[in-house]
């Protein structure tokens, strides 16, 4: 028996197949996360099909398989909310790829979760809009783990269980740690100012860049970020060229 889909979704990443089709990995608000042959679309711009597929838009999409366990074949795709302004700021660009390639290795095959969809799409209004990107993407990554299960706690130490005098955050634990059990080891921690655990705390939306500052912001990007890598199996391809270009050490 075939199987037949209809959904909104979110391009994660396009790959070439032979000379003229692409596979497509969607994020879909009901289906989770889904592959699609793109036949011909490399040739074929019929509708704005390849300009559908070609940037961080909102896409409307149909496809179907033979089988439940074949590949699903695009039969239709068509924009619903585009983003054109966020293709033209290099920095939206690079923390949009960040977001896709995060969403690639924590989204689930075949697993709904609205929330997902909604959360990306508000970032990549966010970006659209022209907003900062730096505080975006970290709040934005860190939804993305809590709603993926793979958040923190910032309740009590990871080594003595109180819940005062938190001044270090362990990437290992995903946990803050006190001032007595982190000062041996302050080398391998992240300090952890009050004004990050606020917004760790929060992950506040949409994010208000004046509540951080530059340097806040650094350090807020560089624990959530060590936390992905660890979560995922090493570090996101996207994460020294975003660096790069904001200035983080």
């Amino acid at each position: 028996m075939g199987t037949r889909l209809r959904d909104l979704g979110l391009v994660l990443q396009r790959t070439a197949f032979r000379e003229s089709s692409l596979v497509v990995r969607l994020l879909t608000r009901a289906h989770g996360q889904q592959a699609f042959m793109a036949r011909g679309i490399r040739q074929d711009n019929r509708n704005g099909r390849r300009a559908a597929l070609s940037g961080f838009h909102t896409i409307e999409i149909e496809g179907s398989s033979r089988s439940p366990n074949a590949m699903l074949l695009m039969t239709r795709v068509e924009m619903v909310r585009a983003r054109h302004h966020l293709t033209q700021n290099p920095q939206a660009i690079l923390a949009a790829q960040m977001l896709q390639e995060t969403l690639l290795r924590l989204a689930a095959d075949a697993d709904p979760c609205e929330e997902l969809f909604d959360a990306t799409s508000a970032f990549f209004d966010l970006l659209d809009s022209g907003a900062p990107a730096l505080i975006g993407l970290s709040v934005c990554l860190g939804r993305i783990m809590h709603l993926s299960g793979y958040g923190w706690r910032l309740d009590q130490c990871a080594g003595c269980g109180r819940n005062d005098d938190l001044a270090f955050f362990s990437i290992k634990y995903q946990q803050p740690v006190c001032t007595v059990c982190g000062t041996p080891h302050a080398q391998r921690l992240f300090p952890l100012t009050a004004d990050v655990s606020q917004i760790m705390q929060h992950l506040p939306w949409p994010p208000d860049p004046r509540n951080l500052s530059n340097e806040n912001a650094n350090l807020f990007y560089r624990i959530v970020v060590n936390c992905l890598g660890r979560l995922t199996g090493g570090p996101l391809l996207t994460d020294n060229p975003f660096r790069a270009m904001m200035a983080i050490s």
